[in-house]
C-alpha cells in the first residue's frame, strides 16, 4: 500500500511538471509569434479593459469584446507568405473564435450585403492572402486537395478565417475600393515583385460615437474609418501610415490618405512601437508618411 501511495503521488507530481512544462511552451510559443509579427513592441491601448490578445501563426489581433471586433491585428508579410491557395471550398469558410467568450458567427452577418441600407461583407484586417508559406518548415503547403495539404500550414490558413479578424466593411471598400488597392500594392508590388519583408499593422477607429452596428443584437461594431500601418526595416524604420474613411464611392489614390504614425495614435487612443527608443519613436511617428512614399 505505502509503495501504491508512493507511485500515485510520483504521477501527480509528473502531472503537475508537466502542466507547468506545457504553460511554459505555450507562452514561449507566443513570445515567438509577437517577436515575428510585432515590430517595436506590442501597441499598447489608453483602454484595454475589454481587449484580449490572440496569437495565431500568421498574426497577432487585439480583439474587443465589447465593441466584437478585432481592435488591431499585427502580421509580417514575406514572399513565401503569400503562397496560399486559392480561396475555394473549405479555405472560403469563416470560423467562431474558440478562444472569445461570446463569439461572433458567421451568420451573424446573414443578409448584410443584400440590404442596400447597409451592403457590407465580412472583411478581413489580416488578409487571407498573407496565411500561406511553409510555417513548418518541412517542405509542404496548404493545397486544395486534402491528399497534399499540410495540416499546420492549413490550420494557419483556418485561422485567418476567424470572426475576430473580420469587421463589418462595405463591399465597394473592401473588393474594388481603397483598402484592396492598397492590399494589393502591398502584397504584389513590394512583396512579390520586389521581394520586400514587411510588417503591418491594421486596425479600426473606434470612436465615443458609433458610425453603424449590426448583428442580431446590435452590437457588432461597423468603424467609420480603417487604418493600416506598413513598416520596412532600414537602419531606421521607414514606415507609411494609411487612414481611410470607409466609403462606398472610390475617390483619391492611396497616398492621398496618408497621415503621420501620431495622428492615429490621437484618433484610436494606442501607442505604437512603444519598444523603440524615444528619439526614434518620436522621429518617425510625428512624421508625414507621405514623405516616405517614394521610398518605397
Amino acid at each position: 500500500m505505502k509503495h501504491f501511495y508512493e507511485i500515485c503521488t510520483l504521477l501527480i507530481l509528473v502531472a503537475i511538471v508537466a502542466g507547468y512544462a506545457a504553460r511554459a511552451n505555450s507562452s514561449i510559443a507566443a513570445a515567438v509569434l509577437i517577436e515575428e509579427h510585432v515590430y517595436g513592441g506590442l501597441p499598447v491601448s489608453a483602454a484595454p479593459a475589454y481587449e484580449t490578445i490572440f496569437t495565431r501563426t500568421a498574426y497577432i489581433v487585439c480583439y474587443n469584446s465589447q465593441q466584437r471586433v478585432p481592435e488591431w491585428v499585427a502580421y509580417h508579410i514575406t514572399p513565401d507568405y503569400l503562397n496560399t491557395p486559392q480561396r475555394d471550398g473549405r479555405f472560403k469558410s469563416f470560423y467562431e473564435d474558440p478562444g472569445v467568450d461570446n463569439p461572433v458567427k458567421p451568420l451573424d452577418y446573414e443578409g448584410l450585403f443584400d440590404n442596400p441600407a447597409k451592403g457590407y461583407v465580412r472583411g478581413h484586417l489580416a488578409p487571407y492572402k498573407i496565411a500561406g508559406g511553409d510555417r513548418d518548415g518541412d517542405g509542404l503547403y496548404a493545397n486544395l486537395d486534402p491528399s497534399k495539404s499540410d495540416n499546420y500550414d492549413e490550420d494557419t490558413i483556418r485561422e485567418i478565417n476567424y470572426m475576430s479578424n473580420v469587421v463589418p466593411q462595405y463591399r465597394e471598400f473592401n473588393e474594388f475600393g481603397l483598402w484592396r488597392e492598397l492590399e494589393a500594392k502591398i502584397q504584389n508590388d513590394w512583396v512579390s515583385d520586389r521581394g520586400m519583408d514587411l510588417w503591418i499593422i491594421a486596425g479600426c477607429v473606434l470612436g465615443l460615437g458609433s458610425f453603424d452596428v449590426v448583428g442580431p443584437e446590435s452590437n457588432i461594431q461597423v468603424p467609420a474609418m480603417l487604418y493600416k500601418i506598413v513598416l520596412k526595416k532600414t537602419p531606421n524604420p521607414l514606415i507609411l501610415a494609411f487612414l481611410f474613411p470607409q466609403q462606398r464611392e472610390k475617390h483619391g489614390h492611396i497616398e492621398d490618405f496618408l497621415v503621420s504614425v501620431d495622428a492615429i495614435e490621437a484618433l484610436t487612443g494606442i501607442d505604437f512601437f512603444p519598444s523603440l527608443r524615444d528619439s526614434t519613436q518620436a522621429a518617425v511617428e510625428r512624421k508625414d508618411t507621405f514623405l516616405n512614399w517614394r521610398c518605397f
